[in-house]
């Protein structure tokens, strides 16, 4: 009888099942690992966007520009930045007299650990932008309207792998919506009338590439000629003679609009240098910077004082 067959049967397939589901486990294992290790050894960087529009009403008519109707944003794989975290003023009172009362005792006051990863897809404050003086020069000009400006810091991968951030004017307060803040049972992704709305995504592979799709929306006054009817053409002209020229009449018709104009546009990076994506109506300046993760060692000493 051929070996094969003697191997599936009896206490011989009992081990062969115990066997294979420790290599299934093994395989598992390995398989989870290789994934936490991928996650461990995302590259890391530092993302600062200053977003304004151009002053300039020739630019509006300077070209046909498609309709754009809204945003056409992937909610599925959407990132939504977080706000900074507040501290409640009970609670920051409650921290003060813990810390008077550490520095009157004996004990030394224990130290907080800053040594801890960033936090991924926060907003940072203000103190941590790098790119004030440029935020300065574009408000004290007259050619330019200052949107948003933003920076955060989050791990960075393949582009197959990279998910796009949304980005709204006004993000970087709490959003209120009808004078109130939104409920749970309320979705919204963004301001319900944003005047600049969007994404940006950040991939690296042998180089650092961004994606940028924007929609910027600005108030127009929308005209089209309306032919006049023949009733009217008469009404205001009662007295017609045979010898008065005949045909279409028109007039201008004015109505309120919002007209959006897109930035889409995938560039290759570099990192710690200034770039510019630009449009005729509004642009950005992009920096994005490495970030340095502590090292394990360094976490287990910290821990340990």
């Amino acid at each position: 009888m051929p070996k094969t067959t003697t191997f599936l049967t009896g206490a011989h397939t009992t081990k062969n099942h115990w066997l294979a589901g420790l290599l299934m486990a093994i395989f598992s294992s390995m398989t989870m690992a290789a994934s936490n290790n991928e996650e461990d050894d995302a590259r890391w960087y530092e993302i600062e966007l200053v977003l304004f529009a151009h002053n300039s009403p020739q630019a509006l008519d300077a070209e046909q520009w498609p309709a754009i109707i809204g945003a056409d944003l992937p909610l599925e794989a959407l990132l939504e930045l977080r706000l900074p975290q507040e501290i409640a003023p009970q609670v920051a009172d409650e921290m003060i007299d813990e810390t008077i009362t550490a520095e009157s005792s004996s004990a030394e006051a224990p130290v907080a650990d800053t040594t801890g990863p960033p936090i991924a897809f926060q907003l940072l404050d203000e103190s941590e932008w790098q790119l004030q003086e440029t935020a300065r020069r574009l408000r004290r000009s007259s050619h330019f309207e200052p949107l948003l400006h933003v920076a955060w810091r989050q791990p960075t991968y393949e582009r197959a792998r990279a998910r796009p951030v949304l980005l709204y004017d006004g993000m970087t307060k709490p959003l209120i919506i009808n004078g109130r803040p939104p409920s749970e049972a309320e979705i919204h992704a963004g301001p319900p009338n944003p005047k600049l709305i969007g994404t940006v995504r950040l991939s690296v592979a042998r180089y650092l590439h961004l994606a940028t799709d924007l929609i910027y929306r600005i108030p127009v006054t929308q005209q089209a000629a309306v032919p006049i009817p023949d009733f009217d053409l008469w009404y205001d002209r009662p007295y017609p003679t045979l010898y008065e020229p005949q045909g279409p009449a028109y007039r201008l018709k004015e109505w309120p609009a919002v007209r959006g104009f897109r930035l889409r546009e995938s560039r290759r990076m570099r990192s710690r240098v200034l770039h510019y994506l630009d449009h005729p109506l509004f642009g950005l300046v992009v920096l994005i910077t490495p970030v340095e993760l502590p090292k394990a060692e360094d976490s287990e000493s910290a821990a340990a004082q």
